[in-house]
């Protein structure tokens, strides 16, 4: 089985529930797919075939990538591999997680369905990054619903909640009103415009969602573009 020098083929943005499993003994030949099944996902990992959704060969980076069903038992695998790396065979390979924690679906509803992908696409850019080109979701007709899917990851933030920047679940570009949301969404306050709790709890003062004052709200401004 090829193998490059390193594992550089990472997908940028993830893969889901997915672990690479990297040759990495010069001086002995890998073992075969089944092989590997056999010995080290059900043997040493006691996986089941209804764990895994797939096993494919990876001959450019001499690997095995493994997909599983769910993220648990993604977690679950992870784990093990740290309590029981030293066993054979699994003791001959790297492990390494394809999937990105901060990866996320975002669904974006503007109300003015003639706002540009890439004016969504730049909000969002604030927030995350490598942001995928927009998916139109449609009906069982074929009408376009309003809503856009995107597929990114969300920026570091050491004081963010879950150490990552979410954007906000409710906004507006100009005068254009929209929603977001996504798996794993926390909290959102519609009255202080904040993570972490909702408005049934939240002792703050309501915001604007335009440009975040405590002065006033967005439907008592003339202008919907406020003064900053």
């Amino acid at each position: 089985m090829a193998r490059m020098q390193n594992n550089r083929m990472i997908p940028g943005i993830g893969q889901a529930n997915s672990i690479r499993f990297t040759w990495k003994e010069k001086g002995m030949e890998p073992i075969g797919r089944e092989s590997f099944g056999r010995a080290v996902l059900m043997g040493v990992l006691k996986l089941t075939v209804k764990d895994v959704l797939c096993l494919q060969g990876n001959q450019m980076e001499g690997a095995f990538d493994v997909t599983l069903y769910n993220e648990e038992k993604h977690e679950e695998i992870m784990k093990k591999v740290k309590e029981v790396g030293g066993e054979k065979p699994l003791v001959h390979y790297t492990v390494t997680s394809l999937a990105k924690n901060n990866f996320r679906v975002v669904t974006v509803n503007m109300y003015n369905p003639h706002v540009k992908e890439e004016d969504v696409r730049a909000f969002l850019g604030r927030y995350m990054e490598n942001i995928s080109s927009a998916r139109l979701l449609r009906d069982s007709l074929g009408f376009w619903k309003g809503r856009r899917s995107f597929q990114a990851l969300l920026k570091e933030d050491p004081k963010g909640l879950g150490g990552y920047l979410h954007p906000p679940a409710m906004f507006s570009l100009g005068a254009d009103r929209g929603t977001l949301y996504y798996a794993r969404q926390p909290p959102f306050c519609r009255r202080c415009m904040a993570y972490g709790h909702t408005m049934a709890s939240c002792e703050d003062i309501r915001k604007c969602r335009i440009c975040g004052s405590g002065e006033h709200e967005a439907r008592a401004v003339a202008s919907p573009r406020c003064a900053t």
